[in-house]
């Protein structure tokens, strides 16, 4: 049996930049066919040329005119999401016909305001999880049909099957974060609506786990959660990120700016240097408020880890543990990489017990250091 589905999957709680690196995968290794199980409360960024795209429904993977999209039966449609994300990205989805599930349901307005009316946790409110639980109760028979050349089809599973069979690149996109994980993450109630794993992700394409060839884990150097501020302007509480600190953005800022690790920055050097350093301050794609930074939880990471069991590690957001590494590109072998942040990639890499093969620099997909020629030295 060929082994041919590569999962690319947010090993945090999400926003770790897997637009990006679906993206870099599916451009540089030409993914015949890319499959997602996307709702409106995840947003991926794509960033080629100074231009960026949002994706919330449709495959990342579009930006390779030569791949086949799939929207599986784990998706849930917003109408006014998908037209907005559709105009946006005309100009390489024009002609494009992309086959979704006949059993995607589509998210109405009751949906939003039922999950505005019920949910105390951290929440974006996008009326996901109220759709969701509708589907499981079979009260619903309100599926999505069409948008231009978006098309649910029967012919899904005859696609994916013939895929499964000749192609030889298959990718899986995740959506969320492995520490959003309804049932795994630690996190209950402040996670999201469903569970978010390699195996989910499988399952929910209609895929047997016996053709998955290779899971990329993307990670950041700082984990984030989002805002305590909901949409009216109250607070409530998002969770927090296993165990590890939450620091600020003026931390993280003054401490890519000095080189430092930001929980060793004094509140006097913050003080000192925050006028003047740049504001590295994070908001979210869907919800635009500011996201919650914390410090890296190596217990919480192998409990990711353990889960879904990744091949390899992209490393995203290596340029805040110094700034000097901002959009830095190339091989590993060839960079001037100081002793401290080598340290640190090796700590990373042995407590977590997985290769980091990339280190993300920069929004640009073209942004990164590649680790892998080193690492294939090391094995000869």
């Amino acid at each position: 049996m060929k082994r041919n589905v590569y999962a690319i999957i947010d090993g945090q709680a999400g926003s770790c930049g897997k637009g990006k690196v679906i993206g870099q995968f599916a451009l540089e290794k030409k993914i015949d066919l890319a499959i997602t199980n996307c709702m409106p409360n995840a947003g991926h960024t794509f960033e080629m040329n100074g231009k960026k795209r949002i994706f919330h429904n449709i495959p990342v993977s579009s930006i390779n005119p030569n791949t086949t999209l799939l929207i599986g039966p784990g998706s849930a449609i917003s109408m006014e999401t998908l037209e907005h994300e559709y105009e946006n990205n005309k100009d390489i989805l024009e002609n494009r016909e992309i086959i979704v599930h006949p059993l995607v349901p589509l998210i109405e307005e009751k949906h939003r305001k039922y999950e505005r009316e019920h949910i105390k946790s951290g929440s974006t409110f996008k009326g996901c999880g109220a759709v969701y639980a509708e589907k499981a109760m079979r009260l619903t028979d309100n599926f999505f049909k069409q948008y231009k050349n978006i098309k649910a089809s029967n012919d899904y599973y005859k696609i994916l099957f013939d895929y499964l069979k000749n192609a030889k690149m298959i990718l899986l996109e995740g959506a969320q974060g492995s520490d959003l994980d309804i049932n795994h993450s630690g996190h209950y109630p402040n996670t999201t609506s469903r569970q978010v794993s390699v195996a989910q992700m499988l399952a929910d394409s209609g895929i047997s786990p016996y053709y998955l060839k290779k899971v990329i884990m993307v990670l950041r150097t700082f984990p984030i959660r989002i805002s305590n501020e909901i949409y009216d302007g109250t607070y409530i509480y998002s969770g927090n990120y296993g165990k590890s600190k939450e620091l600020t953005w003026e931390q993280v800022s003054v401490g890519t700016y000095l080189g430092q690790y930001p929980t060793v920055i004094e509140e006097n050097e913050i003080e000192e240097y925050k006028s003047f350093v740049k504001d590295l301050t994070e908001t979210t794609t869907v919800t635009k408020k500011n996201r919650r930074i914390f410090d890296f939880d190596v217990n919480q990471a192998r409990r990711s880890i353990e889960i879904n069991k990744p091949d390899e590690i992209y490393l995203n957001f290596f340029q805040y543990l110094d700034e000097s590494y901002e959009k830095v590109s190339g091989d590993y072998r060839k960079i001037d990489i100081d002793k401290y942040r080598r340290e640190y990639i090796n700590w990373l890499e042995s407590e977590l017990d997985t290769p980091i093969t990339m280190l993300g620099t920069g929004s640009d997909f073209k942004d990164y250091i590649d680790r892998r020629p080193y690492l294939r030295s090391l094995r000869k």
